[in-house]
């Protein structure tokens, strides 16, 4: 943990954006309420907000035993960002400066015995709590330089007082944004253009450190969006691809809400080794899709989206339209379509009749004429004929591993195990 010289240090330059309450929403809510003035903040990323900030937290919740007697202003004062320079305004800025520094003095004395209930609070990994909460400039270099060193599974908050240079400023922010983060106030999203500048940005550049801000709220709506996706498409839809540090986890993403107070707006589905995420109320039909596709793959090696909807309805006893059941069977990672329109699909890894067959044919030989091939798979032979043009290509190459040469199919070289048993 570092020590108490972070109480000291000199602020830096203000990197404020003007908010104030949106002239068309009555009672602001936790996104969309609030607009952007013109100013010197204009434009600038909202995940780093100085600590007190506006409108925030000053005493967290969790800390308040240790902070009694320190003069705070009300939220509501605090709040309320005037587009002049008021002097009720500017008194209540300078009354939470104050408490604020209060606070981190308090902590710097009494970060080195805190209760075990304490230590023990369950938060956020550093890349999901950089991806959700408004932070200071200061936590959040701790963040990022602590981010991609650490493997740690659980964190608590004694996993992050062990951070280097993580010190009672930081704890404090910590603990403040993440109260701010439950109650709706954590920053809105990053515009296109700064999402854009960010990918631009050279690998060195503070531009392109660290994930794009999302807060929870704004998350549950990209997610049903986007939803159902594989576990593996998370980073993509949050822009961490690229990015200096691991990637939040489905299980870590239903932590972080949990830790808010929030609903997990999604389930998640484990089928195949693999993980899809799915909105609650598809939960089941979505399963019934996998697990018929799955069945399918198994008896005959290939299969339609078609017929995975017949299965599903006749099983589910509910309307499934084939674009719901696609969408399903797109975010499953084993999946391999096998002609353009994405209609029959199999999946890798998945044992099957045809690949036991394909397997005895190349028993004797390191390569079958196609025709020939086809014809000694007598049980498959009728499955074959019905297959459009390009589809048994396609899936001997990407499903059974062949090479198709001209005329003749081939087994890869010195591949003893074709196919999976």
């Amino acid at each position: 943990m570092g020590d108490a010289k972070a109480v000291a240090e000199p602020e830096e330059p203000a990197r404020l954006v003007t908010l104030v309450p949106s002239p068309s929403s009555s009672s602001p809510g936790p996104l969309g309420a609030w607009v952007e003035l013109p100013g010197r903040g204009a434009g600038i990323d909202e995940r780093v907000r100085p600590y007190p900030r506006r409108g925030g937290v000053v005493v967290p919740p969790e800390l308040a035993r240790f902070c009694q007697g320190v003069v705070t202003p009300p939220r509501a004062v605090v709040g309320r960002i005037a587009t002049s320079s008021g002097a009720e305004d500017a008194a209540a800025e300078d009354l939470a400066k104050i408490a604020a520094r209060a606070v981190v003095q308090r902590m710097a004395r009494a970060a080195y015995a805190l209760p075990r209930p304490l230590l023990e609070l369950r938060l956020p990994s550093p890349s999901l709590v950089l991806l959700t909460y408004a932070l200071d400039d200061r936590t959040r270099r701790v963040l990022e330089r602590a981010a991609p060193l650490t493997k740690t599974k659980t964190w608590t908050l004694a996993a992050y007082l062990e951070l280097p240079r993580f010190g009672p400023f930081c704890l404090v922010d910590l603990l403040a944004a993440r109260t701010e983060a439950a109650s709706g106030l954590g920053p809105r999203r990053a515009s296109r253009e700064a999402l854009a500048a960010q990918r631009k940005a050279a690998p060195g550049d503070e531009a392109a450190t660290g994930a794009r801000a999302l807060p929870l709220d704004e998350l549950s709506s990209l997610l049903m969006r986007a939803m159902p996706l594989g576990g593996d498409q998370i980073a993509k839809l949050l822009g961490g691809e690229g990015s200096p540090l691991s990637p939040p986890t489905v299980r870590e993403l239903a932590r972080a809400y949990r830790s808010a107070g929030r609903t997990v707006p999604f389930r998640v589905i484990r089928h195949g080794g693999c993980e899809v995420v799915v909105a609650p109320s598809v939960r089941n039909v979505a399963r019934t899709v996998l697990v018929a596709a799955t069945q399918f793959i198994s008896w005959w090696g290939l299969t339609t989206v078609q017929q995975i909807v017949t299965r599903t309805q006749l099983r589910a006893a509910s309307s499934v339209s084939a674009a719901f059941a696609g969408r399903v069977l797109a975010s499953f990672p084993k999946i391999v379509w096998l002609d353009q329109s994405k209609e029959w699909f199999s999946f890798r890894g998945n044992s099957s009749a045809l690949l036991r067959a394909i397997r005895k044919a190349f028993a004797a030989a390191e390569r079958v004429e196609l025709p020939s091939l086809g014809k000694a798979l007598t049980r498959e032979k009728a499955l074959l004929a019905k297959l459009p043009a390009g589809v048994w290509e396609r899936y001997l190459s990407a499903i059974a591993g062949c090479t198709i040469d001209g005329g003749w199919v081939r087994r890869q070289p010195g591949d003893d195990t074709l196919c999976p048993a």
